[in-house]
This record gives C-alpha cells, sequence and structure tokens, in this order.
C-alpha cells in the first residue's frame, strides 16, 4: 500500500469547514444527522425506544438539520461544482432534501438502499425496518468508477452486531458497503471528506483503500474511539 494521511478533527463540522481549504476535496462520505419517527407500531419496543434516546441524545438524530446548508458548505470544498462527488446516508424525510439541492445546482442524483438482511421482527402494522437510504450528488466531471458488482444501487447485508456492541455506536455503517462507495466514486490517493465521523468507518475504508481521510467529530468519547480505530492505540495529535 502506499502512503497516506489520515487527519480527525474534534469538533462541529460547521465550525470546521471553512478551515478546510477550498477546492481540497475530491469526495464526501457520511452519514449526517436524520430524522426519524418515535412512535407507532411495531418498531417502538422497548429496545427501540432506547435507541431513539441514545441517538437523539447524541445528536444523531435532528429534526432541524439544514441539509441545505450543509450542503452548500460542503460544495465550496471542491475545485468547482462540475467536481463535486458525495454520497450521504439520510432517513426518508430527508431525501427531498437532497434531490431538491441537487437538482437545483444542476447536479446528477440517485437514491440506493442498504437493505439489512436481518431486521428486528417487528411489524405490527407497518413494513419491517429493512431498508436504510444513501444518495449519490455528483458532478458532470465526477465518473462513477468500480464495475457490474459494485454498482448496484442495492447493497444487502446483515446489520453488524458484533461492530455495534464494540465501538458503542448505535447507526454503526459496514466497512464493506464504504468501500463500495470509495471504489465507486473516488481513486487512489484521492481527499475523502467525512463530516460526521462517527466511530470511524470512513476512515478505516480509507486505510484499507489508500484514500487520504479528513474525518470530523464532534462527540469526544466517538472522536476517541475513532482515533483508535484507524491509528491503533498510540497517542494521535491533532
Amino acid at each position: 500500500m502506499g502512503e497516506y494521511n489520515m487527519m480527525l478533527l474534534q469538533g462541529d463540522c460547521l465550525d470546521l469547514l471553512p478551515t478546510i481549504p477550498d477546492g481540497s476535496i475530491d469526495m464526501i462520505l457520511t452519514d449526517p444527522p436524520y430524522e426519524i419517527s418515535n412512535s407507532g407500531g411495531g418498531m417502538m419496543d422497548r429496545d427501540n425506544r432506547e435507541f431513539i434516546r441514545n441517538i437523539d441524545g447524541m445528536g444523531m438524530c435532528r429534526s432541524n438539520f439544514d441539509v441545505t446548508g450543509f450542503l452548500n458548505a460542503c460544495l465550496e470544498k471542491f475545485e468547482h461544482k462540475s467536481r463535486f462527488c458525495g454520497v450521504f446516508f439520510c432517513g426518508m424525510k430527508q431525501l427531498s432534501s437532497y434531490i431538491c439541492w441537487a437538482e437545483n445546482n444542476k447536479l446528477q442524483v440517485g437514491v440506493g438502499v442498504w437493505h439489512k438482511s436481518n431486521p428486528a421482527p417487528l411489524c405490527n402494522f407497518k413494513y419491517l425496518n429493512d431498508v436504510e437510504y444513501w444518495v449519490y450528488i455528483k458532478g458532470n466531471k465526477s465518473k462513477i468508477l468500480g464495475n457490474y458488482h459494485s454498482k448496484s444501487m442495492v447493497y444487502s447485508s446483515q446489520i453488524n452486531k458484533k461492530d455495534k456492541k464494540l465501538y458503542r455506536h448505535p447507526t454503526i455503517k459496514p466497512v464493506e458497503i464504504i468501500e463500495k462507495f470509495l471504489t465507486n466514486h473516488s481513486l487512489d490517493g484521492a481527499v475523502v471528506l467525512d463530516p460526521f465521523m462517527g466511530s470511524g468507518t470512513t476512515g478505516v475504508a480509507c486505510k484499507n483503500l489508500n484514500r487520504n481521510f479528513i474525518g470530523i467529530e464532534k462527540d469526544p468519547e466517538y472522536f476517541k474511539i475513532a482515533q483508535e480505530r484507524i491509528f491503533g492505540q498510540e497517542e494521535v495529535v491533532i
């Protein structure tokens, strides 16, 4: 593997994004705060109510998250609008905001799903909670790479309960789906930004595939976990 650089920043991404030089990013890959319902149907057993309380308390569930303002701040980090490239996990209620922003900026947009093959068997009067949405937004000079297998708009896997328990993050994503997006939207040595780094999964995937990485995380506990996952146990000075 060639040389790569990993830079981790602790703080609010909207405060720290301006410190990243404009035009220096090749791709954004992130899981921003999302809206999620906290009432009704089979989802709201004791464990799921606890899940909602946890993510709400950690700022992962915000009804007032400004998708448009966030994407505008991200756009400045690219050399030109035509080179914009981002993949964003989101809740169903936010899909229209991402799509409208892309269309208003004359950018290409598509919606895919992560199909969870082992969802909780809770579906009283509701469909199973077995999909999570992701959106790609790109300019006309940003190519979709990869191959026939990596370009499917549906990624199917089990929920990684082991990583959830190990890294104590309720919305952790599989490293493999992050690597899929890196393969499809970036080249070796590209600079990838994750403004909502969480426990550092995107950084781990970037390290595996020799991408440069900038990660931002507000929560001190998750920031420390991300440091340990990406760099090992040695002390890291940011």
